[in-house]
């Protein structure tokens, strides 16, 4: 758990420094290598930091975790670290894309919905944990909050270039 906490950290705070530092290709390739590391992280964390079961284990109910919350807490710590893990994809994605793409944010979110989907599937056929659907709505929230913090960077360097 802690070292999703770092990881997150460590990834905004290296992306923020190299955003306002870099210009053009070099933001590029940043970008590109966050998203690699943030992709490597993610199935490192949900795939292969896991050891095999013996039984398909499946939940298809949205939101059945908020339900079993209430009676074991440990599910909002999981839904936490679900939306903290793709949280740095989210913001590195965007960049990524190539210029001709429009909608960056939106494509973002998506690809990062279907990497979730394949974690999951991947869980599910390899006996590597629970396949929930909660899993996967929080995941694509993670990677809109980071498509949102990025969005939310460019309004804040706007203004500040508009000031000027």
């Amino acid at each position: 758990m802690n070292t999703v906490y770092i990881e997150t950290v460590a990834m905004y705070l290296i992306w923020t420094v190299a955003m306002l530092l870099l210009r053009g290709k070099a933001r590029k390739i940043v970008s590109i290598a966050g998203l690699c590391m943030a992709a490597a992280l993610i199935i490192a964390f949900t795939l292969f930091g896991r050891k095999s079961g013996n039984n398909h284990d499946i939940s298809l109910i949205p939101f059945i975790s908020f339900v079993n919350a209430k009676v074991q807490p440990e599910f909002y710590r999981s839904m936490f670290m679900n939306v903290l893990l793709f949280m740095p994809f989210g913001l590195s994605m965007p960049f990524a894309l190539p210029n001709r793409f429009k909608h960056k944010a939106l494509l973002s979110i998506f690809f990062g919905a279907i990497l979730s989907m394949t974690v999951e599937a991947c869980q599910y056929i390899f006996f590597l944990g629970r396949c929930e659907t909660d899993d996967v709505i929080m995941n694509t929230l993670g990677v809109a909050i980071g498509v949102t913090s990025l969005l939310i960077f460019r309004i804040v360097i706007k203004i500040k270039l508009a000031k000027k």
